[in-house]
């Protein structure tokens, strides 16, 4: 007994795949052509939709350099020297250019990429260029920042020349020839720690010049780059979506109208048996 109800499930098994293959057989030219059909509308739509060409620099930088590159202070300027609030208020125009441009800092090399989005190579070249010449502005410090480390320079380079001025008396000493040994020792320790302390002063001024310089060129890794090729829209990419959301829905469509078919045809034949059994008094 359960070997034939085996059988007959694996029979209503087959039963059913072959119902799909037939189906999906029966309706293949309309699956086919329709996904190729919607694939090459979307293809032609690609070519009509306007081309974005991408400008990408690279620069050492951190994320408060990339939030600066989305602010009015460099936005605005950049809107201004390009001519880029044609036929629109500056709010809208800041909004624009903002969605166009793009900065992130990488989370493995700790770079800065800027990426600028135009519809020409040369004009998202020149957008990068100005958001990056602006930022170098806008990045050094000013008013009482600036003033804060220059004095610290300032005092910086005093020590260091104190410390070069003995540094070269202790040199001196190490040379005398009347010197005992125990003096000599201490000299020499003393000279050794102020090498280090001359260091150290030295890092400093190197780490305030840095700052008083802000970003700068002589940060920037990779200048914008000109685009030989449009970024968007990606043809190609549309098209093959395109062909398989049609064919899902196609495949879908069939598959619904097969059963919808098939319930009326069940519908049909129920109410058939029906009307023999009552004209024959079995009803």
């Amino acid at each position: 007994m359960e070997e034939i109800q085996g059988l007959s499930g694996n029979a209503n098994v087959k039963g059913s795949f072959l119902d799909v293959l037939v189906t999906v057989a029966e309706n293949g030219r309309l699956l086919v052509l329709g996904s190729l059909a919607a694939g090459l509308c979307a293809l032609g739509i690609g070519f009509v939709l306007p081309q974005a060409y991408q400008s990408v620099a690279v620069l050492q930088g951190d994320a408060s350099h990339a939030s600066l590159m989305l602010t009015a202070a460099v936005l605005d300027p950049v809107i201004a020297s390009l001519g880029l609030a044609r036929d629109a208020t500056p709010e809208e125009a800041r909004i624009k250019l903002r969605n166009q441009i793009k900065a992130s800092v990488g989370r493995t090399d700790k770079l800065l990429t800027l990426t600028v989005s135009a519809r020409s190579p040369q004009q998202a070249q020149a957008i990068a260029a100005a958001v990056l010449q602006r930022t170098y502005q806008e990045a050094r410090p000013k008013g009482t920042a600036r003033l804060r480390l220059e004095a610290q320079l300032a005092e910086a380079k005093v020590r260091l020349k104190n410390a070069q001025d003995v540094g070269q008396s202790l040199y001196r000493q190490l040379d005398g020839a009347g010197t005992g040994a125990n003096a000599r020792a201490e000299v020499a320790r003393g000279y050794a720690e102020l090498l280090s302390a001359t260091g150290a002063a030295q890092n400093q001024i190197g780490l305030i010049e840095a700052q008083l310089e802000g970003l700068s060129e002589a940060q920037l890794i990779q200048a914008p780059t000109l685009p030989e090729r449009a970024s968007q829209p990606r043809k190609g990419l549309m098209a093959l979506g395109a062909t398989l959301a049609a064919g899902l829905a196609l495949l879908l469509f069939v598959f619904v109208r097969q059963s919808l078919r098939e319930t009326l045809v069940s519908q049909s034949t129920s109410g058939k048996w029906l009307r023999i059994r009552k004209s024959l008094g079995l009803g």
